[in-house]
Protein backbone atom coordinates (compact mmCIF):
# COMPACT_ATOMS: atom_id res chain seq x y z
CA UNK A 1 0.00 0.00 0.00
CA UNK A 2 1.43 3.41 -1.00
CA UNK A 3 2.14 6.15 1.54
CA UNK A 4 4.00 9.45 1.67
CA UNK A 5 7.26 9.93 3.50
CA UNK A 6 9.37 13.04 4.22
CA UNK A 7 13.15 13.00 3.82
CA UNK A 8 15.28 15.68 5.44
CA UNK A 9 18.56 16.83 3.95
CA UNK A 10 20.16 19.68 5.85
CA UNK A 11 17.50 22.34 6.35
CA UNK A 12 15.42 21.14 3.40
CA UNK A 13 12.63 18.55 3.26
CA UNK A 14 11.55 16.43 0.29
CA UNK A 15 8.39 14.37 -0.16
CA UNK A 16 8.36 10.88 -1.76
CA UNK A 17 5.66 8.36 -2.44
CA UNK A 18 6.72 5.00 -1.00
CA UNK A 19 5.30 1.53 -0.54
CA UNK A 20 6.03 -1.47 1.68
CA UNK A 21 6.55 -4.96 0.28
CA UNK A 22 7.63 -8.37 1.50
CA UNK A 23 11.12 -9.49 0.46
CA UNK A 24 11.01 -13.33 0.35
CA UNK A 25 14.81 -13.55 0.17
CA UNK A 26 15.48 -11.48 3.29
CA UNK A 27 12.18 -12.61 4.84
CA UNK A 28 11.23 -9.17 6.05
CA UNK A 29 9.23 -6.11 5.02
CA UNK A 30 11.12 -3.50 2.98
CA UNK A 31 10.25 -0.13 1.48
CA UNK A 32 10.80 1.22 -2.02
CA UNK A 33 10.31 4.57 -3.73
CA UNK A 34 7.51 4.91 -6.23
CA UNK A 35 8.02 8.55 -7.24
CA UNK A 36 9.42 11.89 -6.12
CA UNK A 37 6.67 14.40 -5.31
CA UNK A 38 8.73 17.56 -4.71
CA UNK A 39 10.12 19.84 -1.95
CA UNK A 40 7.95 20.19 1.19
CA UNK A 41 7.91 21.53 4.74
CA UNK A 42 8.57 19.49 7.87
CA UNK A 43 4.93 18.39 7.98
CA UNK A 44 4.95 17.07 4.43
CA UNK A 45 3.08 19.94 2.76
CA UNK A 46 4.34 20.46 -0.80
CA UNK A 47 5.98 23.79 -1.51
CA UNK A 48 6.22 23.33 -5.31
CA UNK A 49 5.94 20.55 -7.89
CA UNK A 50 9.17 18.80 -9.05
CA UNK A 51 11.29 20.93 -11.36
CA UNK A 52 11.99 18.11 -13.86
CA UNK A 53 10.16 18.81 -17.10
CA UNK A 54 9.66 16.43 -20.01
CA UNK A 55 9.70 18.44 -23.22
CA UNK A 56 9.65 15.63 -25.80
CA UNK A 57 10.01 11.90 -26.21
CA UNK A 58 13.12 11.12 -28.23
CA UNK A 59 12.77 7.34 -28.59
CA UNK A 60 11.50 4.13 -27.08
CA UNK A 61 13.27 0.80 -27.54
CA UNK A 62 12.08 -2.66 -26.28
CA UNK A 63 14.97 -3.72 -24.11
CA UNK A 64 13.82 -6.54 -21.78
CA UNK A 65 14.91 -9.68 -23.74
CA UNK A 66 17.94 -7.85 -25.17
CA UNK A 67 19.23 -6.97 -21.68
CA UNK A 68 18.79 -10.58 -20.55
CA UNK A 69 20.76 -12.06 -23.46
CA UNK A 70 23.40 -9.33 -23.21
CA UNK A 71 23.87 -10.22 -19.53
CA UNK A 72 24.48 -13.83 -20.65
CA UNK A 73 27.06 -12.61 -23.17
CA UNK A 74 28.86 -10.73 -20.40
CA UNK A 75 28.81 -13.85 -18.19
CA UNK A 76 30.44 -15.84 -20.98
CA UNK A 77 32.87 -13.05 -22.03
CA UNK A 78 31.68 -13.50 -25.61
CA UNK A 79 33.15 -10.26 -26.98
CA UNK A 80 36.53 -11.05 -25.37
CA UNK A 81 36.53 -14.51 -26.93
CA UNK A 82 35.58 -13.16 -30.36
CA UNK A 83 38.28 -10.50 -30.17
CA UNK A 84 40.87 -13.08 -29.18
CA UNK A 85 40.00 -15.89 -31.62
CA UNK A 86 39.24 -13.80 -34.71
CA UNK A 87 41.98 -11.25 -34.00
CA UNK A 88 39.69 -8.28 -34.63
CA UNK A 89 39.12 -4.90 -33.00
CA UNK A 90 36.73 -4.85 -30.08
CA UNK A 91 34.19 -2.79 -32.03
CA UNK A 92 34.03 -5.48 -34.72
CA UNK A 93 33.70 -8.19 -32.07
CA UNK A 94 30.78 -6.22 -30.63
CA UNK A 95 29.14 -6.18 -34.07
CA UNK A 96 29.30 -9.98 -34.26
CA UNK A 97 27.67 -10.15 -30.84
CA UNK A 98 25.02 -7.74 -32.12
CA UNK A 99 24.30 -10.11 -35.03
CA UNK A 100 23.84 -13.00 -32.60
CA UNK A 101 21.53 -10.89 -30.42
CA UNK A 102 19.50 -9.87 -33.45
CA UNK A 103 19.24 -13.53 -34.45
CA UNK A 104 18.02 -14.50 -30.97
CA UNK A 105 15.42 -11.74 -30.69
CA UNK A 106 14.24 -10.55 -34.12
CA UNK A 107 16.27 -12.30 -36.85
CA UNK A 108 16.41 -9.10 -38.87
CA UNK A 109 17.88 -9.08 -42.41
CA UNK A 110 21.36 -7.56 -42.61
CA UNK A 111 20.00 -4.43 -44.28
CA UNK A 112 17.92 -3.62 -41.17
CA UNK A 113 20.42 -4.60 -38.48
CA UNK A 114 22.46 -1.32 -38.63
CA UNK A 115 19.41 0.79 -37.76
CA UNK A 116 18.48 -1.63 -34.99
CA UNK A 117 21.98 -1.36 -33.50
CA UNK A 118 21.90 2.46 -33.61
CA UNK A 119 18.54 2.62 -31.81
CA UNK A 120 19.50 -0.03 -29.23
CA UNK A 121 21.61 0.52 -26.09
CA UNK A 122 24.31 -1.80 -27.50
CA UNK A 123 26.66 1.07 -28.49
CA UNK A 124 26.41 2.40 -24.93
CA UNK A 125 26.89 -1.01 -23.33
CA UNK A 126 29.87 -1.87 -25.53
CA UNK A 127 31.26 1.67 -25.81
CA UNK A 128 31.56 1.82 -29.61
CA UNK A 129 30.58 4.48 -32.12
CA UNK A 130 27.51 3.38 -34.13
CA UNK A 131 28.20 5.92 -36.87
CA UNK A 132 29.14 4.37 -40.20
CA UNK A 133 27.63 0.94 -39.49
CA UNK A 134 26.00 -0.40 -42.65
CA UNK A 135 25.47 -3.72 -44.39
CA UNK A 136 28.99 -3.70 -45.87
CA UNK A 137 30.49 -3.41 -42.38
CA UNK A 138 28.36 -6.34 -41.16
CA UNK A 139 29.35 -8.38 -44.23
CA UNK A 140 32.98 -7.78 -43.35
CA UNK A 141 32.34 -8.94 -39.79
CA UNK A 142 30.66 -12.12 -41.05
CA UNK A 143 33.64 -12.71 -43.31
CA UNK A 144 35.83 -13.09 -40.23
CA UNK A 145 33.97 -16.31 -39.37
CA UNK A 146 34.49 -18.05 -42.72
CA UNK A 147 36.41 -16.97 -45.83
CA UNK A 148 38.40 -18.25 -48.76
CA UNK A 149 42.07 -17.28 -48.42
CA UNK A 150 44.26 -16.19 -51.37
CA UNK A 151 45.86 -19.65 -51.12
CA UNK A 152 42.40 -21.08 -51.98
CA UNK A 153 42.17 -22.70 -48.57
CA UNK A 154 39.15 -22.15 -46.33
CA UNK A 155 39.67 -20.27 -43.08
CA UNK A 156 37.00 -21.59 -40.69
CA UNK A 157 37.53 -19.22 -37.76
CA UNK A 158 33.88 -19.58 -36.80
CA UNK A 159 34.42 -23.19 -35.79
CA UNK A 160 37.50 -22.10 -33.82
CA UNK A 161 35.25 -19.65 -31.99
CA UNK A 162 32.72 -22.41 -31.28
CA UNK A 163 35.53 -24.56 -29.89
CA UNK A 164 36.78 -21.81 -27.55
CA UNK A 165 33.29 -20.90 -26.32
CA UNK A 166 32.42 -24.57 -25.76
CA UNK A 167 35.57 -25.03 -23.73
CA UNK A 168 34.72 -21.84 -21.81
CA UNK A 169 31.23 -22.88 -20.67
CA UNK A 170 32.32 -26.46 -20.02
CA UNK A 171 35.09 -25.31 -17.66
CA UNK A 172 32.54 -23.78 -15.32
CA UNK A 173 29.96 -26.52 -15.70
CA UNK A 174 29.34 -29.90 -14.13
CA UNK A 175 27.78 -31.25 -17.29
CA UNK A 176 28.36 -35.00 -17.79
CA UNK A 177 30.36 -36.15 -20.79
CA UNK A 178 27.18 -36.91 -22.73
CA UNK A 179 25.93 -35.04 -25.81
CA UNK A 180 22.97 -35.28 -28.16
CA UNK A 181 23.47 -35.17 -31.91
CA UNK A 182 20.83 -34.71 -34.59
CA UNK A 183 20.29 -33.19 -38.03
CA UNK A 184 17.58 -30.84 -39.29
CA UNK A 185 16.77 -29.52 -42.76
CA UNK A 186 15.88 -25.91 -43.50
CA UNK A 187 14.30 -24.48 -46.61
CA UNK A 188 16.58 -22.47 -48.91
CA UNK A 189 15.03 -19.51 -50.73
CA UNK A 190 17.29 -18.67 -53.60
CA UNK A 191 18.55 -19.81 -56.97
CA UNK A 192 22.06 -21.03 -56.26
CA UNK A 193 23.99 -22.17 -53.16
CA UNK A 194 26.70 -24.85 -52.75
CA UNK A 195 25.06 -26.14 -49.56
CA UNK A 196 21.49 -26.27 -50.94
CA UNK A 197 20.25 -29.51 -52.49
CA UNK A 198 16.94 -31.09 -53.35
CA UNK A 199 15.47 -32.88 -50.35
CA UNK A 200 12.48 -33.22 -48.06
CA UNK A 201 11.42 -29.89 -46.59
CA UNK A 202 9.77 -30.64 -43.19
CA UNK A 203 8.13 -27.20 -43.11
CA UNK A 204 5.91 -27.95 -46.11
CA UNK A 205 6.08 -31.75 -46.06
CA UNK A 206 7.25 -31.91 -49.67
CA UNK A 207 10.37 -31.92 -51.82
CA UNK A 208 12.20 -28.62 -52.07
CA UNK A 209 15.59 -26.92 -51.91
CA UNK A 210 17.01 -27.43 -48.40
CA UNK A 211 20.20 -27.03 -46.37
CA UNK A 212 21.08 -29.48 -43.59
CA UNK A 213 22.31 -28.42 -40.16
CA UNK A 214 23.89 -30.74 -37.61
CA UNK A 215 23.94 -29.74 -33.95
CA UNK A 216 25.55 -31.25 -30.86
CA UNK A 217 24.24 -30.11 -27.47
CA UNK A 218 25.02 -31.01 -23.86
CA UNK A 219 22.78 -33.35 -21.89
CA UNK A 220 21.62 -31.36 -18.88
CA UNK A 221 21.48 -27.69 -19.83
CA UNK A 222 21.42 -28.17 -23.61
CA UNK A 223 24.27 -25.75 -24.26
CA UNK A 224 25.53 -26.01 -27.85
CA UNK A 225 28.80 -27.84 -28.48
CA UNK A 226 28.81 -27.58 -32.28
CA UNK A 227 26.58 -26.20 -35.05
CA UNK A 228 27.53 -26.84 -38.68
CA UNK A 229 25.90 -26.91 -42.12
CA UNK A 230 25.64 -30.24 -43.95
CA UNK A 231 24.91 -31.25 -47.54
CA UNK A 232 21.51 -32.94 -47.61
CA UNK A 233 22.79 -35.73 -49.87
CA UNK A 234 25.56 -36.63 -47.42
CA UNK A 235 24.83 -39.94 -45.72
CA UNK A 236 24.43 -40.17 -41.96
CA UNK A 237 27.62 -42.21 -41.78
CA UNK A 238 29.70 -39.55 -43.53
CA UNK A 239 28.16 -36.66 -41.59
CA UNK A 240 28.71 -38.48 -38.29
CA UNK A 241 32.33 -39.23 -39.22
CA UNK A 242 33.11 -35.59 -40.00
CA UNK A 243 31.30 -34.47 -36.85
CA UNK A 244 33.47 -36.82 -34.78
CA UNK A 245 36.56 -35.34 -36.41
CA UNK A 246 35.43 -31.84 -35.45
CA UNK A 247 34.68 -32.91 -31.88
CA UNK A 248 38.16 -34.41 -31.68
CA UNK A 249 39.53 -31.10 -32.95
CA UNK A 250 37.56 -29.36 -30.19
CA UNK A 251 39.66 -31.31 -27.71
CA UNK A 252 36.72 -33.33 -26.35
CA UNK A 253 37.85 -36.62 -24.89
CA UNK A 254 35.70 -39.70 -24.48
CA UNK A 255 32.05 -38.67 -24.64
CA UNK A 256 28.78 -40.51 -25.05
CA UNK A 257 26.91 -39.48 -28.17
CA UNK A 258 23.14 -40.02 -28.05
CA UNK A 259 21.54 -40.27 -31.49
CA UNK A 260 18.14 -41.03 -32.98
CA UNK A 261 17.27 -44.31 -34.65
CA UNK A 262 17.97 -43.01 -38.14
CA UNK A 263 21.69 -42.70 -37.39
CA UNK A 264 22.07 -46.09 -35.67
CA UNK A 265 23.87 -48.64 -37.84
CA UNK A 266 26.72 -51.12 -37.52
CA UNK A 267 28.98 -48.79 -39.51
CA UNK A 268 28.25 -45.75 -37.33
CA UNK A 269 28.70 -47.70 -34.10
CA UNK A 270 32.10 -48.86 -35.36
CA UNK A 271 33.04 -45.28 -36.28
CA UNK A 272 32.09 -43.85 -32.89
CA UNK A 273 33.81 -46.56 -30.88
CA UNK A 274 36.87 -46.34 -33.13
CA UNK A 275 37.09 -42.61 -32.40
CA UNK A 276 37.26 -43.33 -28.66
CA UNK A 277 33.66 -42.36 -27.84
CA UNK A 278 30.53 -44.26 -26.86
CA UNK A 279 27.18 -44.42 -28.67
CA UNK A 280 23.75 -44.69 -27.09
CA UNK A 281 20.63 -45.29 -29.14
CA UNK A 282 17.60 -47.41 -29.93
CA UNK A 283 17.75 -50.54 -32.06
CA UNK A 284 15.64 -50.11 -35.19
CA UNK A 285 13.94 -53.03 -36.89
CA UNK A 286 13.97 -56.65 -35.79
CA UNK A 287 16.44 -59.40 -36.62
CA UNK A 288 16.53 -62.90 -35.19
CA UNK A 289 19.24 -61.74 -32.81
CA UNK A 290 17.39 -58.67 -31.54
CA UNK A 291 14.09 -60.59 -31.28
CA UNK A 292 15.85 -63.09 -29.07
CA UNK A 293 17.25 -60.30 -26.92
CA UNK A 294 13.88 -58.54 -26.60
CA UNK A 295 12.10 -61.73 -25.45
CA UNK A 296 14.86 -62.78 -23.07
CA UNK A 297 12.50 -62.35 -20.09
CA UNK A 298 8.83 -63.05 -19.66
CA UNK A 299 6.52 -60.28 -18.50
CA UNK A 300 6.78 -61.61 -14.92
CA UNK A 301 10.58 -61.62 -15.07
CA UNK A 302 10.83 -58.12 -16.54
CA UNK A 303 8.00 -56.14 -14.99
CA UNK A 304 9.19 -56.16 -11.40
CA UNK A 305 9.53 -53.24 -8.91
CA UNK A 306 13.34 -53.26 -9.07
CA UNK A 307 13.24 -52.62 -12.84
CA UNK A 308 10.66 -49.82 -12.96
CA UNK A 309 11.73 -46.47 -14.45
CA UNK A 310 9.77 -43.22 -14.57
CA UNK A 311 8.65 -41.70 -17.83
CA UNK A 312 7.36 -38.24 -18.58
CA UNK A 313 3.77 -37.23 -17.73
CA UNK A 314 3.75 -39.57 -14.73
CA UNK A 315 3.95 -42.80 -16.75
CA UNK A 316 6.29 -45.68 -16.01
CA UNK A 317 8.08 -48.46 -17.88
CA UNK A 318 10.36 -51.36 -17.01
CA UNK A 319 14.01 -51.60 -18.10
CA UNK A 320 16.34 -54.53 -17.53
CA UNK A 321 19.81 -54.83 -18.99
CA UNK A 322 22.41 -57.41 -19.82
CA UNK A 323 25.70 -57.60 -21.73
CA UNK A 324 25.75 -59.16 -25.19
CA UNK A 325 27.38 -58.73 -28.63
CA UNK A 326 25.65 -56.25 -30.92
CA UNK A 327 26.55 -54.21 -34.04
CA UNK A 328 29.86 -56.05 -34.30
CA UNK A 329 30.91 -55.06 -30.78
CA UNK A 330 31.70 -57.98 -28.44
CA UNK A 331 30.26 -56.37 -25.27
CA UNK A 332 27.39 -53.93 -25.38
CA UNK A 333 24.89 -52.99 -22.69
CA UNK A 334 21.55 -54.12 -24.12
CA UNK A 335 18.44 -52.85 -22.31
CA UNK A 336 15.05 -54.46 -22.79
CA UNK A 337 12.29 -51.92 -22.18
CA UNK A 338 8.65 -52.85 -21.64
CA UNK A 339 5.92 -50.21 -21.75
CA UNK A 340 2.64 -51.64 -20.48
CA UNK A 341 0.52 -48.89 -22.04
CA UNK A 342 2.20 -49.32 -25.40
CA UNK A 343 1.78 -53.12 -25.13
CA UNK A 344 -1.96 -52.84 -24.60
CA UNK A 345 -2.37 -50.42 -27.52
CA UNK A 346 -0.32 -52.56 -29.94
CA UNK A 347 -2.05 -55.79 -28.90
CA UNK A 348 -5.54 -54.35 -29.08
CA UNK A 349 -4.87 -52.78 -32.47
CA UNK A 350 -3.66 -56.10 -33.93
CA UNK A 351 -6.46 -58.12 -32.34
CA UNK A 352 -9.05 -55.77 -33.82
CA UNK A 353 -7.52 -56.30 -37.27
CA UNK A 354 -7.65 -60.09 -36.84
CA UNK A 355 -11.25 -59.88 -35.70
CA UNK A 356 -12.15 -57.63 -38.66
CA UNK A 357 -10.63 -60.22 -40.96
CA UNK A 358 -13.06 -62.91 -39.71
CA UNK A 359 -15.94 -60.82 -41.04
CA UNK A 360 -16.53 -59.70 -44.63
CA UNK A 361 -14.30 -56.66 -45.26
CA UNK A 362 -14.42 -55.16 -48.79
CA UNK A 363 -11.64 -56.04 -51.23
CA UNK A 364 -9.98 -52.63 -50.91
CA UNK A 365 -9.87 -52.97 -47.14
CA UNK A 366 -8.26 -56.43 -47.40
CA UNK A 367 -5.05 -54.90 -48.77
CA UNK A 368 -4.92 -52.42 -45.92
CA UNK A 369 -5.40 -55.15 -43.31
CA UNK A 370 -2.64 -57.26 -44.85
CA UNK A 371 -0.26 -54.30 -44.82
CA UNK A 372 -1.06 -53.43 -41.19
CA UNK A 373 -0.69 -57.03 -39.99
CA UNK A 374 2.78 -57.26 -41.54
CA UNK A 375 4.59 -60.54 -40.72
CA UNK A 376 1.45 -62.01 -39.21
CA UNK A 377 -0.24 -62.14 -42.65
CA UNK A 378 1.12 -64.91 -44.92
CA UNK A 379 0.06 -65.82 -48.51
CA UNK A 380 -2.74 -68.35 -48.76
CA UNK A 381 -5.06 -69.73 -51.43
CA UNK A 382 -8.55 -68.29 -51.20
CA UNK A 383 -10.65 -65.18 -51.74
CA UNK A 384 -8.54 -63.09 -49.38
CA UNK A 385 -5.18 -64.26 -50.70
CA UNK A 386 -3.62 -64.44 -47.23
CA UNK A 387 -4.22 -65.84 -43.76
CA UNK A 388 -3.14 -65.14 -40.18
CA UNK A 389 -0.11 -67.18 -39.14
CA UNK A 390 -0.88 -68.16 -35.54
CA UNK A 391 2.78 -68.95 -34.75
CA UNK A 392 3.89 -65.55 -36.07
CA UNK A 393 1.02 -63.92 -34.18
CA UNK A 394 2.26 -65.41 -30.91
CA UNK A 395 5.82 -64.23 -31.63
CA UNK A 396 4.58 -60.70 -32.27
CA UNK A 397 2.53 -60.73 -29.06
CA UNK A 398 5.72 -61.42 -27.08
CA UNK A 399 7.23 -58.23 -28.59
CA UNK A 400 4.24 -56.01 -27.87
CA UNK A 401 5.29 -52.88 -25.98
CA UNK A 402 8.96 -53.83 -26.07
CA UNK A 403 11.98 -52.18 -27.64
CA UNK A 404 15.74 -52.33 -27.23
CA UNK A 405 18.17 -49.62 -26.16
CA UNK A 406 21.93 -50.07 -26.28
CA UNK A 407 25.04 -48.40 -24.90
CA UNK A 408 28.52 -49.32 -26.14
CA UNK A 409 29.77 -48.90 -22.54
CA UNK A 410 28.70 -52.21 -20.93
CA UNK A 411 29.17 -50.87 -17.38
CA UNK A 412 26.29 -48.36 -17.52
CA UNK A 413 23.17 -49.50 -15.56
CA UNK A 414 19.95 -50.10 -17.47
CA UNK A 415 18.04 -47.31 -15.67
CA UNK A 416 20.76 -44.79 -16.57
CA UNK A 417 20.67 -45.86 -20.23
CA UNK A 418 16.89 -45.39 -20.23
CA UNK A 419 16.96 -41.95 -18.57
CA UNK A 420 19.75 -40.66 -20.78
CA UNK A 421 18.11 -41.80 -24.02
CA UNK A 422 14.73 -40.33 -23.26
CA UNK A 423 16.30 -37.01 -22.37
CA UNK A 424 17.12 -36.81 -26.07
CA UNK A 425 13.91 -34.83 -26.39
CA UNK A 426 16.34 -32.03 -25.51
CA UNK A 427 17.75 -31.99 -29.05
CA UNK A 428 14.22 -31.84 -30.46
CA UNK A 429 13.47 -28.90 -28.16
CA UNK A 430 16.71 -27.29 -29.32
CA UNK A 431 15.62 -27.53 -32.96
CA UNK A 432 12.13 -26.28 -32.07
CA UNK A 433 13.76 -23.26 -30.42
CA UNK A 434 16.17 -22.83 -33.33
CA UNK A 435 13.34 -22.94 -35.87
CA UNK A 436 10.97 -20.89 -33.67
CA UNK A 437 12.35 -18.08 -31.48
CA UNK A 438 15.81 -18.18 -33.11
CA UNK A 439 14.46 -18.48 -36.69
CA UNK A 440 17.12 -20.83 -38.08
CA UNK A 441 15.38 -20.82 -41.46
CA UNK A 442 14.44 -20.12 -44.15
CA UNK A 443 17.85 -19.29 -45.59
CA UNK A 444 18.69 -16.72 -48.23
CA UNK A 445 22.51 -16.68 -48.15
CA UNK A 446 24.00 -17.81 -51.45
CA UNK A 447 27.67 -18.21 -50.69
CA UNK A 448 29.27 -21.16 -48.93
CA UNK A 449 31.18 -18.95 -46.52
CA UNK A 450 28.04 -17.05 -45.49
CA UNK A 451 26.17 -20.28 -44.67
CA UNK A 452 29.11 -21.44 -42.51
CA UNK A 453 29.33 -18.04 -40.82
CA UNK A 454 25.58 -18.15 -40.22
CA UNK A 455 25.97 -21.52 -38.42
CA UNK A 456 28.30 -19.84 -35.92
CA UNK A 457 25.88 -16.92 -35.47
CA UNK A 458 23.15 -19.49 -34.66
CA UNK A 459 25.57 -21.21 -32.24
CA UNK A 460 26.14 -17.89 -30.46
CA UNK A 461 22.43 -17.08 -30.35
CA UNK A 462 21.54 -20.46 -28.92
CA UNK A 463 24.38 -20.35 -26.38
CA UNK A 464 23.04 -17.05 -25.01
CA UNK A 465 19.52 -18.49 -25.03
CA UNK A 466 20.42 -21.75 -23.23
CA UNK A 467 22.65 -19.93 -20.71
CA UNK A 468 19.78 -17.59 -19.85
CA UNK A 469 17.37 -20.54 -19.62
CA UNK A 470 19.75 -22.19 -17.16
CA UNK A 471 19.82 -19.08 -14.95
CA UNK A 472 16.04 -18.78 -15.15
CA UNK A 473 15.47 -22.39 -14.06
CA UNK A 474 17.65 -21.90 -10.97
CA UNK A 475 15.23 -19.20 -9.73
CA UNK A 476 11.98 -20.14 -11.48
CA UNK A 477 11.92 -23.95 -11.99
CA UNK A 478 9.66 -25.07 -14.81
CA UNK A 479 9.44 -21.66 -16.47
CA UNK A 480 10.70 -21.27 -20.03
CA UNK A 481 12.73 -18.37 -21.36
CA UNK A 482 10.14 -17.78 -24.07
CA UNK A 483 7.51 -17.23 -21.35
CA UNK A 484 9.85 -14.88 -19.50
CA UNK A 485 10.49 -12.89 -22.69
CA UNK A 486 6.76 -12.53 -23.19
CA UNK A 487 6.57 -10.90 -19.74
CA UNK A 488 9.62 -8.72 -20.39
CA UNK A 489 8.52 -7.68 -23.89
CA UNK A 490 6.88 -4.50 -22.54
CA UNK A 491 10.04 -3.27 -20.79
CA UNK A 492 11.33 -0.32 -22.82
CA UNK A 493 14.33 2.00 -22.70
CA UNK A 494 12.96 5.54 -22.93
CA UNK A 495 14.91 8.63 -24.02
CA UNK A 496 13.17 11.94 -23.39
CA UNK A 497 14.07 15.62 -23.44
CA UNK A 498 14.18 17.50 -20.13
CA UNK A 499 15.24 21.10 -20.61
CA UNK A 500 18.55 21.15 -22.44
CA UNK A 501 19.42 17.52 -21.68
CA UNK A 502 18.30 14.08 -22.77
CA UNK A 503 17.46 11.72 -19.95
CA UNK A 504 17.15 7.94 -20.08
CA UNK A 505 14.83 5.77 -18.05
CA UNK A 506 13.20 2.36 -18.09
CA UNK A 507 9.45 2.01 -18.07
CA UNK A 508 8.11 1.31 -14.62
CA UNK A 509 8.69 -2.37 -13.83
CA UNK A 510 6.10 -4.66 -12.37
CA UNK A 511 7.15 -6.83 -9.46
CA UNK A 512 7.31 -9.85 -11.80
CA UNK A 513 9.44 -8.02 -14.37
CA UNK A 514 11.84 -6.77 -11.71
CA UNK A 515 12.18 -10.29 -10.30
CA UNK A 516 12.91 -11.81 -13.70
CA UNK A 517 15.45 -9.14 -14.65
CA UNK A 518 17.24 -9.53 -11.33
CA UNK A 519 17.30 -13.34 -11.56
CA UNK A 520 18.71 -13.16 -15.09
CA UNK A 521 21.37 -10.60 -14.19
CA UNK A 522 20.04 -7.88 -16.51
CA UNK A 523 19.24 -5.16 -13.97
CA UNK A 524 22.75 -3.56 -13.97
CA UNK A 525 22.37 -2.73 -17.68
CA UNK A 526 19.11 -0.80 -17.34
CA UNK A 527 18.66 2.84 -16.25
CA UNK A 528 16.30 2.06 -13.36
CA UNK A 529 16.23 3.74 -9.91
Amino acid sequence: MAFREVYRKGRHHYLYERESYWDPKLRKVRKRTLRYLGPCDARGRLRAPPSVRVDSLHSSFPVGPLAVLYAAARDLHVVDRVEEVLEVERSEASLLLSLALSQAIHRLPLSRVPDWIVRSPLPRWEAFDPAGIDRAVLDTALGRLSRLLPTRDWDHRGFDLQRVLTRSWRNGSREPATCYYDITKQAYYGTECPWAEVGHDPAIGAIGSVVGFGMVVSRDHHHPVLCRPLPVSQSDSVSLATTLEMLRGFGLGSITLVVNRGIVSRENVTRVVGAGHHLLGMVRGWTEETRRYATRWTEEGLERPEHVVARSHGNAAYARGFTAPLFGQPKVRVVVVSDARRRVEERQSRDLLVQELTGHPPRGRLGEIRHELGRVAVPSVGRRGFRVDRVALERERKLDGRFLLFHTDPTVPAAEVFRTYFQKDAIEKVFRTAMGPLSLGPLRYRRRDRIEAYATVVYLAYLLWSWSQRKLESKYPGRTLEEAFHTLGEVAWIRFGAGKSVREWTTRLTEEQAGLLSALGAMPYLPVP
